[in-house]
């Protein structure tokens, strides 16, 4: 049977496009030379999810290094946490090849497992840049395992309408005694309370409380780390101060707040001073700008202030090429370039506006740009020279959650006492301490 002359029309086009799309395909694909020129990734994890505000932000400060380095690798954002037994699952496996973003506490935890590079050959003249109890942070047995990034620091921040309606001078608040009288006068003149403070059976209890201790003379460990200090008189006149002296004038809740009531109540102008960081600031930005706010630093009225740095860590097992390539990222990343670029803060999109989140931990920045760009935010970069330190040793994380943050809440509610409190932390903390 014959085919008609239109049929074997539609086979020959049918045909000749098949023919176009095989070239074409051809042509398209990428040369030799191309794909031997295509970065491989090298994977920078952080702890927050890469599809949020910070990790925007953290991304555009990435994207920088990118495109300024001609690298065989390319660096990989990745969402994180601090999420401790997920870390150490990634950093034991063979030929581990992740750039990690470490609370100071975990790079002394892992590293005292053996599980980090040890990079105080890599970083010499570094040291200068960072206040000296801040690098410190990085280090076991002296060598170093953790670089400085990031970080936060705590101000006693406070709302200047109602000291201003007080007549308050917050030049002569100097010490923990002119505190309690500009909280008194506050009180007196607006109907309010003097400040925020925690006592919940919360992580914020440690921190906040801890600050008090250091000012007052007292340790949480001995310099050895290897016993409980907090049994002494110092610490126990900062706890009775915290309570007996602060307590009254602090709100009604404050015995079950954590932080994040502290900050509602200061925003909606029930309390005069807070103890926060930069978010503390911008939870007011963020929020209509009811009232202007101010910020002193806590060495200025004897406190310590908390400090939470972030380091930069690699896993001993990375191969020489990759840590080459993560060496020179670490390095860019607490360069002066990169450091100021964590000011620029994340996207609101509600508010149209960004907002630091941290700050960098350079101490040379503050004699720089910061003063010119972003002088409010001073007073948390200068507290990182006089920390307080909230898990001076890894195995006081164990001692925090199970026996001290639940202790101090009993003592604030009065359940348990001071120096019962204290002994209990002093033999509790001695039998976690010595474990292997």
């Amino acid at each position: 049977m014959k085919r008609s002359k239109s049929i074997d029309l539609l086979l020959s086009l049918i045909i000749l496009a098949a023919v176009m799309l095989v070239a074409r395909n051809i042509d398209n694909r990428p040369s030799l030379e191309e794909k031997s020129s295509k970065k491989a990734p090298l994977l920078f994890q952080i702890t927050w999810p890469a599809y949020s505000g910070r990790g925007e932000a953290i991304q555009r400060i990435v994207n920088l290094y990118n495109a300024e380095n001609s690298d065989a690798f390319e660096i990989t954002l990745v969402d994180g946490d601090e999420d401790r037994n997920a870390i150490e699952k990634r950093l034991t496996e063979p030929e581990a090849a992740t750039i990690h973003v470490l609370p100071y506490r975990f790079v002394k935890y892992f590293a005292a497992k053996g599980y980090l590079e040890d990079l105080a050959d890599y970083f010499t003249e570094e040291e200068g840049w960072f206040y000296p109890e801040l690098w410190r942070l990085g280090q076991v047995n002296g060598r170093m395992y953790g670089i400085p990034w990031l970080g936060h620091s705590i101000g006693l921040i406070y709302n200047k309408e109602l000291l201003a309606k007080a007549a308050v001078d917050v030049a002569a608040i100097r010490d923990l005694p002119s505190l309690v009288k500009a909280l008194e006068a506050v009180e007196a003149k607006n109907g309010v309370r003097g400040i925020g403070l925690v006592g919940a059976n919360h992580n914020d209890v440690s921190w906040m409380v801890n600050q008090f201790v250091y000012g007052y003379g007292g340790r949480l460990v001995e310099q050895s780390g290897m016993r409980v200090a907090v049994n002494t008189p110092e610490t126990k006149a900062a706890l009775h101060f915290y309570r007996d002296v602060l307590g009254p004038h602090a709100q009604p809740s404050w015995i079950d707040d954590s932080g994040l009531e502290v900050m509602e109540h200061f925003r909606k102008k029930k309390i005069a001073f807070e103890f926060q960081g930069v978010w503390g600031i911008t939870d007011i930005e963020k929020n209509g700008h009811p009232f202007d706010v101010g910020i002193i630093r806590l060495e200025d009225i004897g406190l310590y202030s908390e400090v939470g740095p972030m380091m930069l860590s690699i896993p001993g097992s990375m191969s020489r090429e990759k840590k080459k390539s993560a060496l020179a990222f670490i390095k860019f990343m607490i360069s002066k370039e990169a450091q100021l670029k964590i000011m620029e803060g994340e996207y609101s999109p509600e508010h149209d506006a960004y907002y630091p989140f941290r700050i960098p931990v350079r101490q040379d920045l503050a004699d720089s740009v910061m003063t010119v760009k972003y002088p409010q935010y001073l007073p948390f970069l200068s507290a990182f020279k006089r920390p307080s330190i909230d898990v001076p040793t890894p195995k006081w994380q164990i001692i925090k959650d199970e026996y001290y943050a639940p202790g101090l809440h009993q003592v604030m509610t009065g359940e348990v006492s001071i120096e019962d409190f204290l002994k209990r932390i002093e033999s509790k903390g001695n039998e976690i301490l010595r474990q292997p």
